[in-house]
């Protein structure tokens, strides 16, 4: 099984691929209500994968890395089903629910819902630093999206915080661990009627 470092940098250098293409691939691939309007609906997953600017983009590079850190059995072979999952189902909330939302680019939503993903199973049994970690993770989330995101970083990434995005990726991840939870059920139910 390929060490969970290798899917974690392959995914920054996706990133940090996308940044190069600079302004051009920005404008062609971020979330954008009008572009979704007229048909370009390759935007809901690829607004996730380019940033605003080189420094959005290195934070986000920071917070795979990270995520790797801190639940390393989330970078296996299915992190890019699972990447898909929430870029998909992000965008989708957005454009249904979010209407004052007209443009959105970044990972940082997706990444909420890898860090759901990765640290509650790990609170569950137990692990306290997976837990300190979740609540750290989800106070900032609510703090941004119900007081303010801090103007520091809104300056550093070059625009707005969507913190609504946040709460849709990490609810997001949490949906996805439901489904799994009953697919594994499922399969074990399924196996115990085999052997009757």
């Amino acid at each position: 099984m390929p060490n969970p470092w290798l899917h974690a940098l392959a995914l920054a250098a996706i990133l940090l691929l996308a940044q190069v293409a600079g302004r051009p691939a920005l404008q062609l691939l971020r979330f954008s209500r009008d572009g979704l309007a007229a048909g370009d609906w390759w935007r809901l997953p690829t607004a996730h994968f380019i940033h605003l600017g080189w420094a959005h983009a290195g934070l986000n590079v920071l917070g795979v890395l990270l995520c790797c850190a801190l639940a390393p059995r989330l970078f296996d072979r299915f992190l890019w089903l699972r990447l898909a999952g929430l870029a998909l189902g992000l965008s989708l909330l957005l454009w249904r629910f979010s209407p004052e939302v007209s443009s959105y680019a970044g990972l940082s939503g997706v990444l909420y819902g890898l860090f759901a993903m990765g640290l509650l199973p790990q609170a569950r049994r137990g692990d306290h630093p997976a837990a300190l970690a979740l609540a750290a993770i989800a106070a900032w989330m609510l703090w941004q999206w119900l007081v303010a995101p801090a103007a520091l970083e809104e300056h550093l990434i070059g625009g707005r915080i969507v913190g609504v995005a946040h709460i849709y990726g990490f609810c997001l991840g949490l949906a996805l661990l439901a489904l799994q939870s009953v697919w594994r059920r499922r399969i074990f139910f399924l196996e115990i009627f085999r052997q009757i």
